[in-house]
């Protein structure tokens, strides 16, 4: 969990501290002003700002509004803001309307007015501030760890991409290193140098610095944290290395960093002695008792919530076309063991006449009926079946058939470790990479599953329930 918060740390987190503070003290204000004009809402001003504060920002978690690749989007901000905060009002109102049913006692309308002022006023001044919040934080590059990249090569590159793509980056690049040591006969030798290294026009700052003064280097720059991107060991500087971290400079290796913030395993780097000895891959017995309470909590809560859904699908799909309501396939499921899923049907009776075949998006085989289902996920309600029965998790990667995990298991190495953990409806790699039918959507995929099989825990699993109401709104990595 740790290692996980550390991940979503830095500008997110600041993001997430004022726009919390700037809600609980304007909720205060509201709630003072109406004891104020004589309208009692019959709680304490602060138990009443930290529930809509609290509920706000886990509504506007649950549609992304936290998620950093939406930071500096400001038509994605407004969307999600539209759709979420008149449905955190609704959840407000209904739970005070509750409370009041309940205690039988009277009804505080000072409440209701209360919620709504607070959420009129945040959401105009959520856009003003988050805009301001975002261009200073992003621009001040001094409170973000600088980072020195040892290595001109491949691994290089994909963390100059990988610091492009992320704007909102909690991190700045200070420059490219390449490291020299002086041997018996006083001969610069370039350690780092690697074959196809990039040059100044794809990386920009590179440097040459010998090894023996590395340490002063990062102290005079302010280097926080120095990135091995070198696929060369061989002749590494190690006690200049080490040096540095023993002085406080952190020293990391490429597949580390790229996990940390990424959110996914580098597959390149992936060794069988790195698996073995790597922190993670584990499912320790509170870890799955824990999983298993809240999946069946969820299943069940889900399966009475949407009941009404569920019979209103049923009679669309034996309205449409002739042949069952539900359908069940193999699937390859934890430590390789098959079980059946259950879902509603959404294509013809006859779609695989000729042989199995992945999905693909204007899918000719797919009903009417069953393309609004799929857009919007209700063909996956009935796998909570599956969940309550032990198949199945709510979170983790999704199972797929016997006859394309062989396929996949040839072509993609490692790709049998996914099956490490339980298949979930939703998963961390569903919300983080769009529906693909390739070998290669399937490695990037398979990079998001195995760090979930890697780094999960009860607090992802929150989190990556929370983000997937941001895939059913808007459809992101839906098919």
């Amino acid at each position: 969990m740790f290692r996980f918060v550390l991940h979503i740390s830095g500008i997110t987190l600041i993001l997430i501290f004022i726009e919390t503070i700037f809600l609980y003290f304007s909720s205060c204000q509201y709630s003072d002003l109406l004891e104020s004009r004589g309208f009692s809402t019959g709680l304490s001003p602060e138990f009443m700002a930290a529930i809509i504060t609290m509920t706000t920002i886990v509504g506007m978690t649950s549609v992304g509004m936290y998620n950093r690749k939406y930071f500096f989007h400001l038509d994605e901000t407004i969307s999600r803001a539209i759709v979420i905060l008149p449905l955190v009002l609704g959840a407000l109102v209904l739970l005070f309307a509750l409370r009041d049913y309940a205690l039988d006692g009277p009804i505080h309308t000072s409440i209701y007015a209360l919620c709504a002022a607070t959420i009129a006023t945040f959401a105009p001044t959520l856009i003003i501030l988050r805009k301001i919040c975002l261009d200073i934080l992003d621009r001040s590059d001094g409170i973000k760890p600088k980072i020195l990249v040892i290595g001109t090569g491949s691994r290089a590159i994909s963390l100059r991409n990988l610091s492009r793509e992320l704007r909102h980056r909690s991190f700045t690049i200070s420059g490219y290193a390449l490291l020299t040591s002086q041997n018996a006969a006083s001969e610069q030798r370039p350690w780092s140098n690697q074959e196809n290294a990039a040059t100044t026009d794809d990386l920009g700052q590179i440097i040459s610095i010998d090894s023996k003064e590395l340490l002063d280097y990062c102290k005079k720059s302010d280097i926080c944290e120095i990135v091995v991107a070198t696929t060369e060991r061989r002749g590494m500087p190690v006690r200049d290395l080490l040096e540095c971290k023993i002085k406080g400079v952190a020293t990391t290796d490429f597949g580390t960093f790229w996990e940390r913030e990424s959110g996914q395993i580098s597959l390149e780097d992936m060794s069988p002695s790195w698996l073995l000895f790597s922190d993670g891959f584990k499912l320790d017995k509170g870890r799955i008792l824990i999983q298993r309470m809240f999946d069946i909590l969820i299943s069940s809560i889900l399966l009475l919530v949407t009941l009404p859904i569920t019979l209103l699908t049923a009679i669309l799909i034996k309205l449409e076309s002739k042949g069952p309501i539900f359908y069940t396939q193999e699937r390859v499921g934890l430590h390789g063991k098959t079980f059946h899923v259950v879902k509603f049907r959404s294509m013809r009776t006859d779609a695989e006449k000729d042989g199995p075949r992945w999905a693909s998006k204007n899918d000719t085989r797919v009903t009417r009926v069953g393309a609004f289902i799929r857009k919007v996920r209700i063909d996956e309600i009935p796998q909570v079946i599956n969940v309550l029965k032990g198949d199945m998790a709510f979170v983790g990667p999704r199972p797929e058939r016997p006859v394309f995990v062989s396929v996949l298991s040839e072509q993609i190495p490692y790709y049998n470790i996914r099956h490490a953990a339980k298949p979930g409806i939703t998963g961390w790699a569903q919300i983080n990479y769009p529906y693909g039918a390739t070998i290669e959507d399937a490695k990037m995929k398979l990079a998001f599953d195995l760090y979930y099989v890697k780094n999960g825990n009860f607090f992802l699993d929150i989190l990556t329930m929370l983000q997937t109401v941001k895939v059913l709104l808007w459809n992101d990595g839906a098919h």
